[in-house]
């Protein structure tokens, strides 16, 4: 994307109606009331984007995103979401992440950053408390205190899949609960827990070690579905528990 594409967007007004019309085509009327300004100034707007082929003009003579428009909004979702958070990203790895989940971290804007390690393993065990129809997780280690509650969870018929770092070593007083349900992997690209209705992520720090200091979570169905990716990634690479 050049620097004069770059320039187009970074105009609040042609920004906000484009991302409107992504979502639903529209008239330079209705992208006046959305963006709260003149119809004239939304004309401008349009025309704009029209020029530089974010937006088309449909035969119902309603605008339209085009495939370079929806593409430049998930590109700087992503860049958005990381410049949010720059301070986080300096000292968090992604390289073992897939490439196609590191394209996608726009999807995890609708996340809150929630600090310290005490508080945040206590979330992650409210989280798996509260579920309900599944529980999937990505760990490198195995919470002592919720394994009863994630017995309890699979006897009522919860979907479960827990993932885990095959160096893990457990406790000897440790049994697994339905080995079938378990898979290990060579390393831990990102911690996650996800339920029916929220999730938790944690990324590892710069010397790829698991960090739950800071952790991101929401109940947004993208940020979700973008655990959920990472977990199915995993399942399918991963070995069963021996």
């Amino acid at each position: 994307m050049s620097n004069n594409l770059l320039l187009e967007l970074a105009n609040p007004v042609r920004m906000k109606i484009l991302r409107k019309i992504a979502v639903e085509p529209g008239s330079a009327e209705d992208m006046a009331q959305v963006v709260g300004t003149s119809i004239e100034e939304a004309q401008v707007g349009l025309d704009r984007l029209c020029s530089f082929k974010f937006v088309q003009k449909g035969a119902d003579s309603n605008y339209h995103a085009s495939p370079l428009g929806h593409l430049a909004l998930t590109t700087l979702a992503d860049m958005d979401f990381v410049s949010k958070h720059s301070d986080f990203f300096q000292d968090h790895e992604l390289s073992l992440l897939p490439s196609n989940l590191v394209s996608r971290l726009g999807e995890l804007a609708e996340s809150r950053r929630m600090d310290g390690s005490v508080s945040n393993i206590q979330r992650v065990e409210r989280v798996i408390r509260r579920a309900d129809e599944r529980v999937w997780a990505v760990t490198n280690e195995v919470m002592l205190d919720v394994v009863p509650v994630i017995r309890e969870k699979i006897s009522q018929g919860a979907d479960f899949k827990l993932i885990i770092d095959q160096t893990f070593k457990p406790p000897e007083s440790f049994e697994a609960t339905i080995p079938e349900l378990w898979r290990t992997v060579p390393r831990i690209p990102a911690m996650t827990v996800v339920t029916g209705s929220e999730a938790m992520l944690f990324f590892p720090n710069e010397k790829l070690e698991p960090d739950t200091s800071k952790a991101f979570a929401s109940e947004d169905p993208q940020f979700m579905k973008w655990c959920e990716d990472l977990v199915d990634h995993l399942w399918r690479a991963g070995h069963k528990l021996k």
